[in-house]
């Protein structure tokens, strides 16, 4: 039939199927590039955007509501400073929360966000209150608040936005798939199509072989005719959507079409002296190399690739390439930049999630069908497992000891069957080696893949459950020993500083039954002049035993009394407690009060005394001394006192040896005294009066001893004087003796003449011879006594002594 053409038809036939062909496969192809497109928008609109709304939302719930509480009362955070954030995470989630209900939604996601709505109700009233204790400052609201509505790990409302993304990602997954499956079928089309018209075209050239040799004279006369041709393919190259060009067999381009030229960047007349190479770096045809060069002809390659735009940029294009029988390659290019961003996207999600599940320190589990089909390491390693030990084992014949396999069997088939969508327990798990530990699980109900799926966490609780025990056996002895000590104890609420308990021996202190101390506050012991001072000390931290000072207490019968208070901080039955040990010092004050005054009195009496004292210890350093001693010291021994060294040192090495002799004997408990003298200038010396006598306490343990001296020089010149004039009156008497002796030897001559003479006159008493005698020994006592009388005023006879 063929053979009724004309080769000129046949051209026109074969030239016709052909763009029949280009124009089939390209509006077939725009419609489902129209179609991914369309699948693109979607993702982007009614997945990708919301996903990011609800992200927001959840991040904003997470760290800047639920834990605000906590950070005011760690002091972390102002009042003002977590008011302003929570009002900000508010506006953050509502705004957000409430553009993505404005956002395209599946009849399970819409289900879905109306069970999320009923529980940010509750998350706002919660949100709410937060506000006003924080604008109230009420610590105590802010403390139940922390408690009730934000202790559940993770809250409620942030598993609903959890969910909420989840299926925003599998959603986008679906969506991702119907485009694959659109690629996919477009390519067999395309595929087909061009088979189709390669089979029409080859038979169709065939037939126009024959004639080819009987035209050749009409088409070189007919090149009009065939420039028109060109220009039609042109203009119909030139038009395509995608990115068509031409290589030769060294790789040259040697025509491009404008969609490559605007997917590249380069003008026609730049890409026509480059070559195909020259789109490419090294590290790219490393990684894909250029395979037109060992292809053969008619050979159909399909891929991807990466290229380099003029600015720099890299695109990822779908290649379509074919290879003629003259060796020149024809390329059909699309750009997947945004497909390949989108495809990246769900693949860094997926990883993120896999990083975050492998490296958290918290166990994550997965449970369908009744079996593990995922557990993080941190989950299999508190079990003693390797995680692929535990996939497809039933969990709770796995890991749950049997007194607990129960109510976990329970806790499952709830959420499985939809009763609830979420629980938290505890349990006793069952490890690898068959002990037994304790565990926490926080799981939630989901569907993935259609099929009902738990996913949640587990952490290690075992450290904690037996720090409790050790707690609750701690706190059992503490009070104890806190109802049974001697000394009066208080333990005050610190935030509203009520006391809270208060051992026996407090209440003996106050005078108050211990259920009347227990409605008072510390404020209301304190003295009234002081109880402003109060709030100020409790603000402090005192993370160890701290001496707090000695305040003004009054006692229930008005009595003042003055206490010291040794405080510390602790952490009892939940709260944050003040334990004060109250020690009652009025007593012990009167009693320094008047040993000050005795002290002062004995000073003055000591100051005033012509005697210095000075108090030692056993290693002779002084311990008191008055004004006496000090003068002592620095004119004898030259010593300043806060000089450095000790008093003794600088006695005089002749005098060391005796006075350590005597410190000796004192130590031991004799009393030693004892006279010294030391020289002064002028050859004077002063003389002292030394007594030294131990301080021992009543068990005659020697403490130190007592040093007193006394200045004697005057005493000590007295005697010396009484001594000389003791000599000269010896002298003297000597002297008189001697004269005595003399005068009578010289008296006795005269009187035993005037014995004889007398005698003599008796027998004649006028013998005138005799009486002449007599005269003239008469005269020569009388000389003998005016002798005696001259030599007694001589001046060694009238030396009377000093005695003053």
């Amino acid at each position: 039939m063929l053979n009724k053409f004309s080769a000129s038809a046949k051209l026109y036939m074969l030239i016709f199927i052909t763009a029949a062909s280009l124009i089939g496969l390209g509006i077939y192809g725009i419609d489902d590039l129209k179609k991914m497109n369309q699948n693109t928008q979607t993702l982007y609109a009614d997945r990708v955007l919301p996903f990011q709304q609800l992200s927001n939302a959840r991040f904003a719930y997470t760290t800047e509501i639920v834990p605000i509480g906590q950070k005011v009362k760690d002091h972390l955070l102002t009042f003002n400073e977590a008011k302003e954030r929570v009002q900000k995470a508010i506006d953050v989630i509502n705004t957000n929360w409430h553009d993505y209900k404005l956002t395209y939604l599946t009849p399970e996601e819409a289900l879905l966000v109306k069970q999320t709505d009923i529980i940010k109700t509750q998350a706002d009233k919660a949100s709410g209150d937060l506000l006003a204790a924080l604008d109230k400052e009420d610590v105590k609201s802010l403390d139940g608040l922390i408690q009730k509505d934000f202790s559940a790990d993770p809250p409620p409302f942030t598993v609903k936005l959890t969910q909420l993304m989840q299926l925003q990602v599998r959603v986008g997954k679906e969506i991702f798939n119907d485009s694959n499956e659109i690629f996919r079928t477009t390519s067999k089309k395309s595929f087909f199509l061009i088979v189709a018209s390669l089979v029409i075209a080859l038979s169709l050239s065939f037939f126009i072989i024959k004639s080819i040799k009987k035209l050749i004279r009409n088409i070189l006369t007919s090149s009009d005719l065939i420039k028109e041709s060109e220009e039609k393919y042109q203009s119909l190259f030139e038009q395509a959507s995608d990115a068509i060009f031409v290589l030769n067999a060294k790789g040259d381009f040697t025509n491009v079409n404008k969609s490559m030229c605007d997917l590249v960047g380069y003008s026609s007349g730049e890409l026509l002296v480059m070559q195909i190479p020259d789109l490419l770096n090294v590290e790219l045809i490393k990684a894909n190399p250029l395979l037109y060069a060992s292809a053969k002809p008619g050979d159909i390659a399909l891929g991807e690739r990466k290229v380099i735009h003029k600015n720099g940029t890299i695109i990822d294009v779908e290649i379509n390439a074919k290879k003629f029988a003259d060796n020149r390659v024809l390329v059909i290019a699309r750009d997947i930049t945004e497909r390949k961003a989108m495809e990246a996207e769900l693949i860094k999600a997926e990883l993120k999630f896999r990083t975050l599940a492998d490296k958290s320190m918290v166990g994550i589990y997965i449970v369908q069908k009744g079996k593990f089909v995922y557990v993080n390491p941190r989950f299999a390693e508190v079990f003693g497992y390797e995680p692929h030990e535990l996939t497809d084992k039933p969990p709770v014949e796995a890991i749950i000891h049997p007194d607990y396999q129960s109510i976990s069997n329970e806790n499952i088939r709830r959420r499985v069957e939809g009763e609830v969508e979420g629980v938290h327990y505890e349990a006793m798990g069952k490890k690898k080696d068959g002990s037994a530990n304790w565990v926490e699980f926080y799981g939630s109900r989901t569907l993935f893949e259609d099929e009902p799926t738990i996913i949640g966490s587990m952490i290690d609780i075992t450290e904690r459950k037996l720090a409790e025990d050790e707690l609750r056996e701690s706190e059992q002895k503490y009070k104890m020993l806190f109802d049974s000590s001697p000394m009066p104890l208080l333990m005050v609420d610190k935030n509203d500083l009520s006391i809270i308990a208060a051992n026996t021996e407090s209440t003996n202190l106050y005078g108050y039954t211990n259920e009347e101390l227990l409605k008072l506050t510390i404020k209301d012991m304190r003295h009234e002049d002081d109880k402003h001072q109060v709030w100020d000390n409790f603000k402090m931290d005192l993370d160890t035993s701290s001496d707090r000072g000695i305040f003004r207490h009054v006692k229930k019968d008005g009595t003042i009394i003055y206490v010291q208070v040794i405080a510390h901080d602790i952490l009892f039955e939940g709260k944050q407690v003040r334990l004060g040990l109250y020690n009652d010092l009025t007593e012990k004050l009167k009693a320094e009060l008047e040993h000050q005054k005795t002290e002062a009195n004995l000073q003055t009496i000591l100051n005033t005394t012509d005697t210095a004292y000075a108090l030692l210890d056993r290693n002779l350093d002084v311990l008191e001394y008055n004004d006496k001693a000090l003068a002592f010291v620095k004119n004898e021994f030259h010593f300043e006192p806060g000089s450095g060294g000790k008093l003794f040192d600088h006695l005089p090495e002749n005098r060391r040896s005796q006075f350590f002799e005597y410190i000796d004997a004192v130590l031991k408990g004799k009393t030693i005294s004892y006279e010294v003298s030391y020289p002064q200038h002028e050859e004077m010396n002063i003389w002292y009066y030394v007594r030294m006598f131990p301080i021992a306490t009543k068990g005659n343990e020697i403490l130190g001893l007592v040093l007193a001296i006394t200045d004697i020089t005057e005493r000590k010149d007295a005697e010396q004087s009484l001594q000389s004039a003791y000599e000269r009156i010896k002298e003297n008497i000597q002297f008189i003796r001697e004269m005595v002796w003399k005068q009578s030897h010289i008296l006795r001559s005269p009187l035993a003449n005037l014995k004889g003479l007398t005698t003599m006159l008796q027998n004649d008493p006028g013998d005138e011879e005799v009486l002449g005698y007599i005269k003239v020994e008469l005269e020569r006592m009388d000389t003998v006594f005016i002798e005696m009388a001259r030599d007694s005023s001589n001046d060694e006879m009238n030396y009377q002594p000093d005695l003053m």
